[in-house]
């Protein structure tokens, strides 16, 4: 018999020891509703679950989001049916007037105050319709549509070509210069597609002569930094980095300076290309624009004519008159595109037109996904509604053939208005699919992290009542076994 060491003791107390923990373990469940509390409980299923909330909140976020776009293009939507209330009681005004029973100098000047009195709301109406302070019908979130269909130029019919939108290009090149065992920073300054500047630190070692090598460096650092990846796709050229703005046209993001710690700089900014906008343009044109010829663009029908007394021979098109030669033509035809954003020039062989947009308009971007890929962005554009824009700026009933041509032209801007409300509700329509698609999304993966991360409570309190079991009766065994060295006692007696 021994006393100096209770080895029963020792192992109740081991017991006892454990079970305590497990007892609190499941009391810190039972009160919290987690089944992992800490990342000892389950660092994978911490980790998983962790990236799941972050997808959950991205993805309730965007709900929020799309529902905020549906109220601007409600909103956007619902100051265009009063554009089209005053377009309709114009037409019926300019009907009235093209009848032969009035009198030019009253009656048809009372007709055109009140049309004046119209296309003046209907500007006011374009310039102050906002959301959130956001203008939405003045033009500023337009995106213009270069649609040109088939039609006839220089006496043949012609096809389209359609020339993409490019993004502008930066370049950082490496001269190898100054090789360094120790780390560099590399500045980049840029300015986004809004024109506002940023600035960029990344890291890169420069432990090498070869230009190559030090591009590759650099080209490593900028991919990895995910605020750069966002704005530009980077590729490796050779000796060179190159940044293409993601935001394509014009108005691109563009590097506008880079500086690095290295002693003797061995980076250098490179080449820079501005982005085009797209384009459209006509193909298989004959060699001068004659009558007859005609161009439908966005929908809208423009027919050459010999001269301004001559109508079209298209219902609703647009009379373009031939000037002396194709430049002149061209030119009138610019003056009738001019609010429309599109202007018109001709191709290196002078006979095929290209129609390219004159703002590069990036409309209104929505975030409705959790993500910053493309297909999670969308794009709301509105077209400008003010009159020179639809096209009645300059009509005038207060002659009885000024108020024929201003029927034409009224409808076709009706038509325009509609065509606006169209795409808009098409919007509309998608965003709630979107919400949809959302919510569904967010409530399964909330289910998945869920079964990750909560605990089931009814297992939970089975567990806790049988290790709350074990500690008691762990105490009573420790307790025992304290009992069982007095027994050396009875030897002495």
């Amino acid at each position: 018999m021994r006393i100096q060491h209770n080895i029963a003791a020792l192992n109740s107390y081991r017991n006892l020891t454990g079970n305590n923990s497990a007892v609190s373990k499941n009391l810190e469940k039972l009160s919290s509703g987690y089944r992992i509390n800490r990342a000892g409980d389950d660092a994978a299923g911490l980790a998983i679950s962790e990236k799941m909330r972050a997808q959950i909140t991205g993805l309730n976020t965007a709900q929020k989001n799309a529902q905020d776009g549906v109220s601007l293009v409600q909103t956007a939507e619902g100051a265009l049916t009063e554009v089209h209330s005053m377009l309709n009681r114009m037409v019926e005004l300019a009907d009235q007037s093209a009848n032969g029973t009035y009198d030019n100098p009253v009656d048809r000047a009372n007709l055109q105050k009140e049309i004046a009195s119209l296309k003046s709301e209907i500007n006011r109406i374009a310039d102050s319709t906002n959301f959130n302070g956001i203008n939405l019908l003045d033009g500023s979130l337009s995106t213009t549509k270069l649609d040109l269909a088939a039609g006839k130029l220089g006496g043949a019919n012609t096809t389209v070509k359609e020339i993409a939108a490019t993004g502008a290009t930066s370049e950082i090149s490496a001269t190898g210069q100054g090789a360094d065992t120790n780390e560099q920073t590399l500045t980049i300054e840029y300015k986004d597609a809004d024109g506002k500047s940023h600035s960029v630190e990344v890291k890169y070692t420069n432990a090498t002569t070869s230009k190559e090598d030090v591009a590759k460096n650099i080209f490593a650092a900028v991919s990895k930094n995910s605020e750069l990846s966002s704005v530009f796709d980077i590729k490796l050229d050779s000796d060179k980095v190159v940044f293409t703005s993601k935001v394509t046209g014009k108005d691109g993001a563009s590097i506008t300076d880079v500086k690095t710690t290295a002693g003797n700089s061995n980076v250098d900014e490179g080449g820079r290309t501005d982005g085009e906008n797209a384009k459209v343009q006509t193909e298989n044109a004959g060699t001068t624009i004659q009558a007859g010829d005609t161009i439908t663009l966005n929908g809208k029908t423009y027919e050459f004519v010999k001269d301004t007394n001559t109508d079209p021979t298209t219902k609703g098109a647009t009379a373009i008159v031939v000037g002396v030669d194709n430049n002149a033509t061209l030119a009138n035809l610019n003056k009738a595109l001019e609010g429309t954003g599109i202007k018109a020039e001709f191709e290196k062989n002078n006979k095929d037109i290209v129609f390219s947009a004159t703002k590069n308009g990036a409309g209104l971007t929505l975030q409705i996904g959790d993500t910053s890929a493309d297909f999670n962005q969308m794009t709301v554009a509105v077209g400008d509604m003010h009159a020179d824009a639809l096209g009645i700026a300059d009509i005038d009933i207060s002659t009885q053939a000024g108020a024929k041509a201003a029927v034409d032209k009224i409808k076709s801007a009706i038509n325009s208005v509609s065509s606006t409300r169209g795409d808009l509700g098409a919007i509309q329509n998608r965003l709630e699919h979107t919400i949809n698609n959302l919510s569904v999304t967010a409530e399964n993966m909330t289910a998945a992290e869920s079964r990750i991360r909560d605990v089931d409570m009814a297992n939970e309190m089975m567990a806790y009542t049988k290790n709350n079991i074990l500690v008691q009766s762990s105490q009573a065994m420790l307790a025992q076994a304290n009992q069982l060295p007095q027994g050396v006692l009875q030897l002495l007696q």
